[in-house]
């Protein structure tokens, strides 16, 4: 089995964070709520992770409480090879159950044989869409924490992505844990 390192990179906050801020009070009263690259306090929260042949950008994993039971993890996933590459399993440090889900008609399920990322192309994990989930967890894990993942492909080759940063959803984000699970199948799985 092949294991590939893959390097972080790390956010650092500079005088660049007054600018940030102003930006993300301007955007909050124009009524934007697109809050894709920023954490609760304006700045930047996601992770650009590259390995040989796959990269992991815009990537985060979703902010939960320990009694919420699972969360998920988003971003892009880009193939710099000239093969498929199709992810079958992964895991990560945070306790818990973790697996391929997509969303189809509302419905959010496990995906039946994992996710393919195209040779040369890029694949993308998204609420409402394909996404890690990680279920059947009680432990904590907010806003600033970050998340080391290891993706494994049908060859066993794996992929780890460290530093993935942990940032709260917006309420456009699924839910995982309240009102929100109508419609969504977890099999055996608790909500909460």
């Amino acid at each position: 089995m092949k294991t590939r390192k893959v390097a972080t990179t790390v956010l650092r906050r500079t005088g660049a964070l007054g600018v940030a801020a102003a930006l993300a009070l301007s955007l909050a009263a124009c009524g934007e709520d697109d809050d894709t690259s920023r954490d609760t306090t304006g700045t930047s929260a996601v992770s650009d992770i590259s390995a040989e042949g796959l990269s992991f950008t815009d990537g985060y994993v979703g902010a939960k409480t320990a009694d919420t039971g699972m969360t998920a993890v988003f971003g892009v996933l880009t193939n710099t090879t000239d093969e498929d590459i199709h992810l079958t399993g992964v895991s990560g440090d945070l306790a818990g159950e973790y697996q391929y889900h997509e969303v189809v008609d509302g419905v959010m399920r496990e995906t039946a044989d994992g996710i393919t990322v195209p040779a040369g192309d890029s694949f993308t994990l998204e609420p409402g869409g394909h996404h890690i989930m990680i279920m059947d967890s009680s432990e904590e894990i907010a806003a600033g924490d970050e998340l080391n993942l290891t993706l494994t492909d049908d060859s066993g080759t794996t992929y780890e992505l460290n530093g993935i940063p942990v940032r709260v959803q917006q309420s456009s984000h699924e839910d995982y844990g309240t009102d929100g699970d109508a419609g969504m199948d977890h099999g055996d799985h608790d909500m909460q």
